[in-house]
């Protein structure tokens, strides 16, 4: 979707009916180059437009774009779980771009937000920071040599694995994945999530496996791969498994986990999407090079819809205190400064030490990005330079932050 800002064109936006939802639909897939849904296909999608959450905007009479959004929680520094709107689908009418239709629509749709926080996948970076959002979450990419890959020694025993097909487990999944999300960043998944995965998989022509980890309590981790040929310009084609979600409790079951992927037969390269930065997998072999990262992404985008709200749902360590202003020209109420420190978050009259756009704070939020490097980049402000080491260390998590969800 593109729509950087120009003239504001005659524009409405209301939530559409369900006998509207298949349009909203067609739109979107034809935004991203994809034909209209056949009626195999929606019988399949329509259970992802849930009625309260399809918004579209209208010129002319006639649907120029659609937003969507779901309302889930987001795990938090500190573990709780926080509601969060999670902005799914987002597409503006070929022909109708840069006329103002992304920016009403995504103006209505953060407005009336039923939640502190609201996050979404970014198809391109430029489009939502003058909404508010930033950079929230990051993970890497990485490819391991399989033919060369040796476990060291010290990586822990595993207990049980099996290996099934997602259909076989759809049931258990999404509970398994509710029990092993604890990172700052994960997000609970809608209950059509399952089977929009199995019809993307369709769709590609492929066959997804899953590998179970069973330890000594029980189920405690899971890894969801596929296998393919990938074709080489100068070499004969590899065959490649590529692990799509991965979640675990434990780094045994992490292990575990691990020395099954790596004991699939016919099997030249292991790849791994958006994976936590700080997951030592590199430390896993008795020679780190066989595993290289290939690309480090922006993960999930992050805005804060109620400051308030959402920096006293968010732990915040030592024993420090800041005052930080909050400037939020698209959901004004945000604006104005706040006394932060381990015991109490809460509006003040006093001046902000350090202060800046709500997208600024919207990065640190999770921990992806201390204060003093958006200082160092000219995104926040410092009134008082004592105050940027005690937001740093206000801000500090012991965790990268990661989603490893799809939105």
């Amino acid at each position: 979707m593109s729509d950087p800002g120009g003239p504001q064109a005659r524009v409405t936006t209301r939530l559409l009916e369900p006998h509207e939802h298949r349009a909203a639909l067609d739109l979107f897939r034809d935004s991203h180059h994809q034909p209209p849904a056949t009626d195999a296909d929606w019988s399949v999608l329509r259970g992802s437009l849930e009625p309260s959450g399809v918004r579209g905007a209208f010129s002319g009479g006639r649907l120029v774009g659609m937003h969507q959004s779901v309302l889930g929680d987001v795990v938090v520094p500190g573990g709780a779980r926080v509601p969060v709107v999670l902005h799914h689908r987002f597409a503006v009418r070929s022909g109708h771009t840069r006329r103002g239709v992304g920016t009403s629509l995504m103006t209505a749709a953060l407005r009336s937000a039923q939640a502190p926080l609201a996050m979404l996948r970014a198809s391109e970076g430029g489009i939502y920071g003058r909404f508010g959002f930033a950079v929230g979450t990051r993970g890497r990419d990485l490819v391991i040599d399989r033919h060369r890959a040796r476990l060291s020694p010290h990586v822990p025993a595993s207990h049980h694995t099996c290996a099934s097909s997602p259909r076989e487990l759809v049931q258990r999944l999404p509970q398994l994945y509710e029990e092993t999300r604890g990172r700052s960043g994960t997000v609970s998944r809608p209950p059509w999530y399952e089977a929009l995965y199995g019809y993307e998989l369709a769709c590609a022509g492929l066959f997804g496996r899953v590998i179970v980890h069973r330890g000594p309590t029980g189920e405690d981790g899971f890894a969801r791969y596929v296998v393919r040929r990938v074709a080489a310009e100068t070499a004969a084609a590899r065959v490649v498994l590529q692990v799509d979600d991965m979640h675990y409790r434990s780094s045994q079951a992490w292990a575990g986990l691990w020395r099954a992927l790596l004991g699939v037969e016919l099997v030249d390269e292991v790849r791994v999407r958006l994976r936590p930065l700080d997951e030592p997998v590199e430390w896993l072999f008795t020679d780190p090079r066989v595993c290289r990262t290939s690309a480090v992404h922006d993960e999930t985008w992050l805005r804060l819809t109620d400051v308030g709200s959402a920096l006293r749902a968010r732990h915040f360590g030592g024993c420090d205190s800041v005052v930080i202003g909050v400037e939020d020209a698209l959901l004004p109420t945000n604006s104005g400064c706040y006394h932060v420190s381990g015991e109490e978050v809460g509006g003040t009259r006093a001046s902000a030490q350090i202060s800046g756009p709500v997208a600024a704070w919207s990065a640190a939020y999770l921990g992806v990005v201390k204060p003093s490097a958006l200082a160092a980049a000219g995104a926040l402000r410092v009134h008082e330079p004592r105050a940027l080491e005690a937001a740093d260390r206000l801000f500090a998590t012991g965790s990268e932050p990661w989603s490893g969800t799809f939105i």
